[in-house]
Protein backbone atom coordinates (compact mmCIF):
# COMPACT_ATOMS: atom_id res chain seq x y z
CA UNK A 1 0.00 0.00 0.00
CA UNK A 2 1.02 3.54 -0.94
CA UNK A 3 0.34 6.57 0.19
CA UNK A 4 0.58 10.06 -0.74
CA UNK A 5 2.03 12.87 0.81
CA UNK A 6 -1.19 14.68 1.26
CA UNK A 7 -2.53 11.61 2.87
CA UNK A 8 1.00 11.47 4.97
CA UNK A 9 -0.32 15.01 6.50
CA UNK A 10 -3.31 14.09 7.24
CA UNK A 11 -1.89 11.03 9.21
CA UNK A 12 0.68 13.27 11.21
CA UNK A 13 -2.04 15.91 11.99
CA UNK A 14 -4.55 13.22 13.22
CA UNK A 15 -1.71 11.36 15.63
CA UNK A 16 -1.32 15.19 16.67
CA UNK A 17 -4.61 15.37 17.98
CA UNK A 18 -4.75 12.91 19.54
CA UNK A 19 -1.88 12.90 21.70
CA UNK A 20 -3.12 16.13 22.46
CA UNK A 21 -6.41 15.15 23.55
CA UNK A 22 -5.08 11.92 25.31
CA UNK A 23 -2.71 14.52 27.30
CA UNK A 24 -5.88 17.02 27.70
CA UNK A 25 -7.97 14.07 28.78
CA UNK A 26 -5.37 12.65 31.72
CA UNK A 27 -4.79 16.23 33.09
CA UNK A 28 -1.43 17.70 31.80
CA UNK A 29 -1.57 21.00 31.51
CA UNK A 30 2.02 22.07 30.29
CA UNK A 31 3.60 19.73 27.59
CA UNK A 32 6.11 20.24 24.79
CA UNK A 33 5.19 18.81 21.18
CA UNK A 34 7.63 18.13 18.99
CA UNK A 35 6.99 16.82 15.64
CA UNK A 36 9.41 15.97 12.21
CA UNK A 37 6.63 17.81 9.68
CA UNK A 38 7.81 21.40 9.44
CA UNK A 39 4.95 22.39 7.17
CA UNK A 40 2.89 21.18 10.16
CA UNK A 41 4.90 23.01 12.50
CA UNK A 42 4.91 26.24 10.67
CA UNK A 43 1.55 26.15 9.75
CA UNK A 44 0.01 25.93 13.11
CA UNK A 45 2.73 28.47 14.69
CA UNK A 46 1.89 30.89 11.62
CA UNK A 47 -2.02 30.62 12.16
CA UNK A 48 -2.30 28.95 8.48
CA UNK A 49 -4.82 26.14 9.90
CA UNK A 50 -7.71 28.58 9.89
CA UNK A 51 -7.60 28.49 5.89
CA UNK A 52 -7.16 24.59 5.68
CA UNK A 53 -9.50 22.64 4.33
CA UNK A 54 -8.01 20.48 6.98
CA UNK A 55 -10.15 19.15 9.59
CA UNK A 56 -7.44 18.23 11.62
CA UNK A 57 -5.57 21.58 11.71
CA UNK A 58 -8.69 23.30 13.02
CA UNK A 59 -9.58 20.79 15.59
CA UNK A 60 -5.51 20.71 16.65
CA UNK A 61 -5.75 24.65 16.93
CA UNK A 62 -9.31 24.24 19.25
CA UNK A 63 -7.06 21.97 21.45
CA UNK A 64 -3.93 24.31 21.58
CA UNK A 65 -6.43 27.07 22.62
CA UNK A 66 -7.75 25.59 25.70
CA UNK A 67 -6.22 26.58 28.84
CA UNK A 68 -3.07 24.97 29.14
CA UNK A 69 0.62 26.11 28.13
CA UNK A 70 1.62 23.75 24.96
CA UNK A 71 4.83 24.85 23.14
CA UNK A 72 5.14 23.24 19.79
CA UNK A 73 8.80 22.94 18.33
CA UNK A 74 9.93 20.76 15.38
CA UNK A 75 12.54 18.20 15.50
CA UNK A 76 14.47 16.52 12.64
CA UNK A 77 13.22 12.99 11.53
CA UNK A 78 16.24 11.72 11.72
CA UNK A 79 16.59 12.02 15.64
CA UNK A 80 13.59 10.28 15.97
CA UNK A 81 14.05 6.95 14.76
CA UNK A 82 11.19 5.11 15.45
CA UNK A 83 8.81 7.19 13.65
CA UNK A 84 11.35 6.75 10.66
CA UNK A 85 10.95 3.48 10.74
CA UNK A 86 7.48 3.20 11.14
CA UNK A 87 6.78 5.65 7.90
CA UNK A 88 9.44 3.43 5.81
CA UNK A 89 6.94 0.51 6.78
CA UNK A 90 4.12 2.43 5.95
CA UNK A 91 4.79 4.00 2.67
CA UNK A 92 6.34 0.82 1.09
CA UNK A 93 4.11 -1.93 2.88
Amino acid sequence: MRIGKESIFRIEARAMLEGLRIAWDMGFRQIELKCDNALLVELLLAGWHAYSRLVELRLVRQLLSRNWKVRIHHSLRSLNEMADHMEKGIVSG
